[in-house]
């Protein structure tokens, strides 16, 4: 679980650096062409229904638009998955971990930029939809995707 108390830059660190580039390099690529892929999981009917319904990335997406606006830069391209189509279930997970690196490198530009208005304006909020939209993935992950990965690996 994520602690409040631990610095923001630890957990993007490990989120960014390590846990999804593992996910997308080493355990994605096993299960995406997966027959049984398409028949989900525990809650994973439930998170795709939130997903669908609430569009948890809304706020987050606004606030980025918001901060691009006044001049935030806009973030590098997110790499490109030859395993990875719009019709694969995994694409929900991936825009989850593009928005999140998307958040990370706005929260990694203003880091040490506290003087600035684009700072106080928006630094507080990103971080705050970053640890809200990354407890929610983890939920999925947990009661989803991660055992579903077991179902199809074993």
């Amino acid at each position: 679980m994520i602690s409040e108390d631990r610095d923001i830059f630890d957990i993007i660190k490990l989120v960014e650096n390590i846990h999804h580039p593992l996910e997308e390099q080493a355990l994605f690529p096993l299960i995406a062409s997966h027959p049984l892929l398409q028949e989900g999981g525990p809650l994973c009917t439930y998170f795709r229904g939130m997903e669908l319904d609430l569009n948890p990335k809304s706020a987050a997406q606004e606030l980025l638009k918001q901060a691009y606006s006044q001049g935030l830069p806009r973030p590098h391209a997110y790499p490109q998955f030859d395993w990875l189509n719009e019709h694969n279930p995994l694409s929900m997970p991936m825009g989850e971990h593009v928005l999140s690196d998307e958040l990370a490198q706005a929260l990694l530009f203003l880091k040490n930029r506290p003087e600035e208005k684009l700072y106080q304006d928006f630094f507080a909020s990103l971080k705050n939809e970053y640890i809200r939209l990354l407890k929610l993935h983890i939920a999925k992950e947990d009661g989803c995707l991660f055992i579903l990965c077991e179902k199809l690996l074993s």
